[in-house]
């Protein structure tokens, strides 16, 4: 009984229904309904302010007035599930490409996509890279089958818009927004989170394809032919040793057998 009437009273918020509790409500009808609003209007309103504090340049992008319908409607398409709201941007991306896609506003997406990664890198955990002379207990011909773990406070991003110059210009510390051309180039990047916050390191395209081969948990090999495709003549160790150098790497294993924390 106490489940059934959670769930109705649940459903009459997002529904902005008050007669689906019925009898349920005591008092007289307007002040029934007046309470009802109260728990209806935080259920909305906090739910869209920590949405705007995750997604900040869509904000100001779409101005406050519709993000905050579109907040709404997120919400109804993909309530919390949990009373921690942290991680309620996850979906909003595929969210606004789906309202989005093909459409004068496509590139909105790609830039909730930047912020979410922002996000991510910012409230994950810390974790150790591992030291570049452990690879020399590998021998050569054993590279290919080598798999690499990206630090957890690290994303990859892409994007046929440049999505990273639209970011940089809608920070709050902006007097003015300039007109960015959405035509005027590709976005591949490495989102990091550096000592000041959060560093992007752009990518060519042999290696942002070589890192989302990585990312993904192939071996080094085919991360390898990857890069190749977009670039034959791709030479794999400076862009190895660049990553090392940025520490993105948390550990390496050869085949099942993990290799992290060798020294």
């Amino acid at each position: 009984m106490l489940r059934e009437l959670q769930h109705r009273f649940a459903a009459a918020l997002f529904a902005d229904d008050h007669e689906m509790l019925g009898a349920e409500l005591r008092g007289n009808g307007g002040e029934a309904r007046a309470r009802l609003d109260i728990y209806r209007l935080q259920l909305h309103a906090v739910f869209v302010r920590t949405l705007a504090r995750e997604f900040p340049v869509i904000e100001r992008l779409v101005g406050g007035e519709y993000f905050r319908h579109l907040g709404r409607e997120f919400q109804t398409a993909h309530p919390s599930r949990a009373g921690d709201l942290q991680h309620i941007g996850a979906p909003f991306a595929a969210f606004l490409r789906q309202r989005f896609a093909g459409g004068a506003y496509d590139y909105l997406p790609d830039v909730a996509a930047l912020e979410w990664a922002v996000q991510e890198c910012m409230i994950a955990p810390e974790a150790v890279a591992f030291a570049p002379h452990a690879l020399r207990s590998v021998a050569p011909d054993d590279y290919a089958q080598l798999h690499f773990e990206f630090h957890p406070a690290c994303r990859l991003v892409s994007s046929r818009y440049p999505t990273l110059p639209i970011w940089r210009a809608n920070q709050s510390a902006s007097a003015a927004t300039p007109i960015i051309d959405l035509a005027s180039g590709a976005t591949r990047a490495l989102v990091q989170r550096s000592a000041e916050g959060v560093a992007f390191h752009l990518l060519s395209a042999p290696e942002h394809a070589l890192l989302a081969k990585i990312a993904q948990d192939f071996c080094l090999g085919a991360a390898l032919e990857a890069a190749q495709q977009c670039e034959a003549a791709f030479d794999l160790g400076p862009a190895l040793r660049r990553l090392l150098a940025l520490h993105a790497l948390t550990a390496f294993r050869l085949r099942r057998k993990s290799c992290a924390g060798i020294a």
